[in-house]
């Protein structure tokens, strides 16, 4: 008798599972696409309004980049920050500290902070030619000191081999190393990984919503 009880609370509650999964579906999926068109508003607010970009948007071929640069002399420094970071962070203190020695420019790649998204993949050749091209269009003249930052350090290295002649010195912070995931299958993967979820995630508004990437208090005002 008991198991028949059992059995027949079973089939209740797997009925009730189908019953209400497709609504639990339906919620979740209404769920993110108010998410998604908040997110994209609220982005667009902050990038046009509350946040305007600092520098010039400069026509690169398909899409506009951001750059923004302060001082005068030479040679001119390129700051590139690495994964998940923008012209932002650059401008708090590093960029106005060396624009009272030599000229500076921070930019955004593309798809980053205010700068537009471009042709995909945005690989190390493509992010070399891109900033080869954003430069030469802004007439920010060379020679140039890149300033490669984790994972830009690779693609600072890839532009001077491509444009050795405009290079005068690479500063490469915390960099990734061209050999870095070698053996490291588990860590590659989690790269990959977070290279797809985060995105979506943002799209979504899930950082805003739960803070995620919180600011640092001592920032400057407009950097956090």
């Amino acid at each position: 008798m008991n198991r028949g009880v059992v059995r027949n609370g079973g089939k209740r509650f797997l009925r009730w599972i189908r019953k209400a999964l497709p609504w639990s579906l339906a919620a979740l999926a209404v769920t993110l696409i108010v998410r998604a068109i908040y997110q994209a508003i609220a982005t667009e607010i902050d990038q046009r309004e509350a946040f305007p970009g600092p520098g010039e948007m400069v026509d690169v071929g398909e899409h506009l980049l951001h750059l923004n640069c302060l001082g005068q002399g030479s040679p001119t420094i390129v700051l590139d920050g690495g994964w998940g970071y923008t012209s932002v962070e650059w401008s708090g203190w590093v960029q106005p500290e060396v624009a009272e020695h030599t000229r500076v420019c921070a930019y955004d790649r593309a798809g980053m902070g205010w700068s537009e998204p471009g042709p995909s993949p945005l690989d190390a050749t493509r992010a070399a030619s891109e900033l080869h091209t954003l430069l030469q269009k802004a007439d920010e003249e060379g020679p140039y000191v890149l300033v490669g930052h984790s994972l830009v350090g690779l693609y600072s290295r890839v532009y001077a081999e491509r444009y050795p002649e405009e290079v005068a010195g690479m500063v490469l912070v915390d960099s990734t190393h061209p050999d870095q995931f070698e053996g490291s299958g588990l860590a590659l993967t989690m790269n990959r990984v977070v290279g797809i979820v985060g995105p979506l995630i943002a799209r979504v508004g899930i950082p805003r919503v739960f803070d995620l990437y919180p600011s640092q208090p001592e920032l400057p005002p407009l950097q956090r």
